[in-house]
């Protein structure tokens, strides 16, 4: 399997001079994968990250990636528990199954919360997710599963998941980011 490589790029100043019509504002270059764009400096990354698998028993199967700079804690256990409480509030029928502080694989601490719930009257979602905060940024990892693809395809999602690893920033940029 090929490895793709993901690269930080730090911000790049626009050089040309500002269009009459253009705020005075200095531009930034976002760089992603597959292209950029040119922002303004008050846009933020609030890029999600989604590696889709499968579509088995019925469900697109993937992780994702969700990045929150500046978390107000430092406390990964508030940090899971907030964010515990946040989707246990939003998905009506949603249940809490299982919580614990884990380790990720290359032994930064984490949390996992597992979660049930049913978005339509036939179908019942198992929900893993792994909270992680390194610095002041949290990074919360999702998958979704039907109860048979639980136990065929979890434990080959939760190694991946387990695998993360954070990017360390440059002193003055959260990670992850692109500009």
């Amino acid at each position: 399997m090929k490895e793709r490589t993901f690269y930080q790029i730090k911000p790049q100043e626009e050089t040309k001079p500002a269009m009459p019509s253009q705020t005075q504002n200095a531009a930034l270059i976002y760089r992603a994968n597959t292209f950029s764009v040119k922002v303004n400096e008050n846009w933020q990354d609030k890029t999600i990250y989604t590696i889709a698998g499968p579509v088995t028993d019925g469900i697109q199967h993937s992780i994702i990636i969700n990045l929150n700079p500046d978390v107000e804690t430092d406390s990964l256990r508030d940090y899971a528990d907030w964010n515990i409480a946040s989707l246990t509030n939003e998905l009506k029928g949603c249940r809490l199954l299982m919580q614990a502080p884990i380790n990720l694989a290359n032994g930064l601490p984490a949390y996992k919360a597992i979660f049930c719930w049913f978005p339509t009257e036939e179908l019942r979602i198992y929900q893993e997710q792994i909270y992680i905060l390194v610095g002041t940024t949290g990074y919360n990892l999702t998958a979704s599963f039907t109860k048979k693809t639980r136990k065929t395809l979890g434990p080959q999602v939760e190694r991946m998941m387990l695998s993360f690893i954070p990017i360390n920033p440059s002193p003055d940029k959260s990670p992850g980011s692109r500009f």
